[in-house]
């Protein structure tokens, strides 16, 4: 009865769904820690080499690991065991990472290098691309939101048993074939429809039997050749070699608080050795990861230097946050009210803290539709900053050539305020999801975004920066796009 009762509350569909919109939980404003705008910019650019030769090596290990095996194997040695088990490791565990950071599209510099990698790490590891990249996105608006967040993999009372399935894949892989066996047929849960647009819908069902084909010509060869060897490369390696994805996953939420707006009380930062780190691409840092997803995996020991004063005490290690979350979830058995309470530092914010993005407001009247920003010296070049005027806000960007642009200043899909995120060239990326627009014409450059923003024009005079606040045709409670609509959701909650 625990169990069905855990579903029900945990369900995106269900009544907690509706109670976590009603309570102003869902896409909420969360905390974050403050840190000097200069430092930010530094932590946020992206490179190719890091992710290039990280990825090099994995590959490498894993080719290498993948050929001593089938040598060995070939000979009848029992010595192939141990290849393998390397193998299976890098394929199964590791490529967690892989597709988490390739996701988030900042592991790379270079766009499609991202996208290459996520869907062979979305294969490797078991997950469909199209489906996770919006639970992920789901995910990081509403970490462990009860009713809203997919991804709560201890929810109360936790199901111990499946957890400890989960090691050996148990549990996950039938789950990951039926619903690849819905899409194949062209259907998606309830859940899914929630979170995942209808305009991906095809690409679902395209990827589905994609992945099935795949699988299924694996089938065909290991009964062709009357040998288990080709599963042991595709299929087999979720059940010998996913046992480390959990050891590491599992330290980010397992235990902690639900219902909260503040990533330091529902993650956790684990300090880790080297090849750890490498196997796991620093998501150990992962309270700074939540906190600005932006920041690319090799810049987060650097973000957790620059932030730790303002965070909980970082667990020692793995077999210190372990400690930790074996006695927390079997009392959460029998008491699922019961979480651990991070104690935040005293006081949160130092005297001398930056407050937070400077909003900038009108400097005397508007003149045709033009007001003034503020000073040309405030907005740098590759920079943009926020404007706030009659209860609307707006973007404003300079290009590293000097160019002035402007848009609606919040994300059309997140609502996020777009001046918090990261200019490159003639993209803004958004400081939630990772969605980036062209600001120069307000389209979607990458998703989760599909909504253009609106464009102003914006111009310098006199060494100041000037902003026209509509356009011809523009009505004022049309300047900013609505968020993604909640009314599907509430919808689907009910049935």
């Amino acid at each position: 009865m625990a169990v069905s009762l855990t579903k029900r509350k945990y369900s995106l569909v269900g009544e907690n769904t509706i109670a976590a919109l009603q309570k102003g939980l869902a896409e909420a404003t969360w905390y974050t820690s403050p840190v000097p705008k200069e430092t930010m910019r530094t932590l946020l650019e992206r490179r190719d080499g890091p992710a290039i030769r990280d990825t090099l090596l994995w590959f490498a290990i894993l080719v290498g690991s993948g050929l001593a095996g089938y040598a060995l194997w070939r000979a009848g040695s029992w010595w192939a065991v141990i290849p393998f088990m390397i193998y299976g490791v890098i394929y199964a565990s590791t490529s967690d990472s892989r597709w988490h950071e390739s996701g988030h599209g900042t592991a790379f510099k270079t766009n499609w290098m991202n996208n290459a990698l996520y869907e062979i790490a979305s294969f490797m590891v078991m997950r469909e691309s199209v489906p996770w990249r919006w639970s992920h996105v789901r995910h990081h608006s509403d970490t462990i939101i009860v009713g809203r967040d997919p991804e709560i993999v201890w929810p109360r009372p936790p199901d111990v048993l499946g957890n400890v399935l989960g090691f050996f894949s148990l549990r996950t892989i039938p789950l990951y074939f039926r619903n690849l066996a819905l899409h194949c047929a062209g259907r998606l849960t309830p859940e899914e429809k929630t979170y995942v647009p209808e305009s991906e819908y095809a690409k679902v069902f395209a990827r589905a039997r994609i992945c099935m084909a795949i699988y299924l010509t694996v089938l065909g060869l290991a009964a062709y050749y009357r040998s288990v060897l080709p599963l042991m490369y595709i299929g087999f390696p979720q059940l010998y070699g996913a046992w480390l994805t959990p050891i590491y996953g599992h330290t980010q939420h397992a235990g902690l608080a639900e219902n909260v707006l503040d990533h330091r009380l529902n993650c956790r930062t684990v300090y880790m050795n080297p090849v750890n780190r490498f196997l796991y691409w620093n998501m150990n840092y992962h309270v700074e990861h939540h906190m600005f997803p932006l920041v690319p995996y090799y810049n987060l020991p650097r973000l957790h230097e620059a932030v730790k004063a303002d965070m909980p005490t970082p667990y020692r290690n793995l077999f210190a946050a372990w400690r930790e979350i074996v006695p927390a979830v079997l009392r959460q058995v029998k008491d699922p009210s019961y979480f651990v309470e991070r104690k935040l530092p005293t006081p949160t914010l130092s005297p001398d803290a930056p407050a937070g993005p400077r909003i900038f407001t009108a400097k005397g009247r508007v003149v045709d539709g033009w007001v003034e920003v503020c000073v040309g010296g405030f907005l740098q070049p590759e920079d943009v900053i926020r404007f706030d005027h009659e209860g609307e806000t707006y973007a404003v960007y300079r290009t590293a050539e000097g160019a002035l642009f402007a848009t609606a200043g919040l994300c059309t899909h997140g609502r996020a305020h777009l001046a918090e995120g990261f200019v490159k060239g003639r993209l803004i990326e958004c400081p939630k999801h990772n969605g980036r627009f062209d600001f120069t014409d307000g389209s979607p450059q990458r998703k989760p975004v599909c909504v253009a923003l609106r464009t102003f024009q914006a111009r310098e005079h006199d060494g100041k920066i000037f902003l026209q606040l509509a356009r011809a045709g523009i009505e004022k409670k049309d300047l900013l796009q609505p968020a993604e609509p909640t009314e599907r959701l509430q919808t689907a909650a009910t049935t």
